[in-house]
């Protein structure tokens, strides 16, 4: 479904990404992982339009997205959520939802003026779609209050729902977890897999090892702007690079 080939990303003489290559094939949870400053969310970055790469391609279903603005990338099935959280802090948890709608409605300004039968329909459905996300998400009950008054955990699943407003093929989750308690990030993780049963593939970025091996089917580790690893969580954990880059060399 996604394919990166030989993609860097410089800043000025700084290699934040050197060359990397990934496939992340359709229908699959694939995890990235990697210590801080690795490169991860200047990845994500490229991949999801808000940044481009200096150099190689980047395809989504065999279309190049890597020239793309993030609005046109969004258009052809791919949604993200961000490390730090960008929810419309004065718009209620329905309303953020309803706004990420915007790309599955056709009804015009014209439409609503005029009273057309169908825009009141489709009002009806984004609605009704709108609900069934929160409640997926368990945030029904916080319908109605501002994202700026929920909880951390919370504004996390409102972020994520809201990304599956967009009806993604491809969802990319940085961090989704960060600031969650135990049982949240289990709850968190279950949503993941209920994700993969719906037919949605997932790129998720996390620190929580423990959740990567919940969910993850494969897992990409990236060190220094490189592909260090690649393999099943448990071949990831046991290889010897990894644990020297998450922890340290022994002297």
């Amino acid at each position: 479904m996604l394919t990166l080939q030989r993609v860097s990303r410089n800043f000025g003489g700084l290699a934040a990404l050197n060359a990397v290559d990934m496939i992340i094939p359709k229908g699959q949870v694939i995890g990235l992982i990697g210590p801080n400053g690795a490169g991860k969310t200047t990845l994500l970055n490229c991949i999801s339009g808000l940044d481009h790469p200096t150099s190689g391609t980047i395809t989504l279903n065999n279309k190049p997205i890597h020239r793309r603005g993030a609005h046109r990338i969004t258009a052809l099935g791919m949604a993200r959520t961000y490390q730090n959280i960008r929810l419309f802090n004065e718009m209620t948890a329905l309303q953020n939802i309803l706004v990420a709608q915007h790309q599955q409605g056709h009804s015009t300004l014209l439409h609503s003026l005029t009273q057309w039968p169908g825009h009141w329909a489709e009002e009806k459905w984004m609605r009704q779609r709108a609900m069934t996300l929160l409640d997926q998400l368990g945030l029904q009950q916080v319908q109605h209050v501002l994202a700026s008054n929920l909880s951390y955990g919370d504004q996390r699943r409102l972020e994520i729902a809201r990304a599956l407003a967009a009806d993604p093929q491809l969802i990319l989750l940085d961090e989704p977890t960060a600031g969650m308690n135990a049982i949240e990030t289990e709850q968190v993780g279950q949503q993941i897999l209920a994700m993969r049963e719906r037919g949605i593939t997932v790129l998720v970025v996390e620190h929580d090892m423990a959740l990567i091996a919940q969910v993850c089917d494969a897992v990409y580790v990236l060190n220094f702007g490189q592909i260090l690893a690649y393999g099943t969580p448990p071949e990831v954990k046991q290889n010897p690079e990894v644990i020297e880059a998450y922890l340290g060399k022994e002297t």
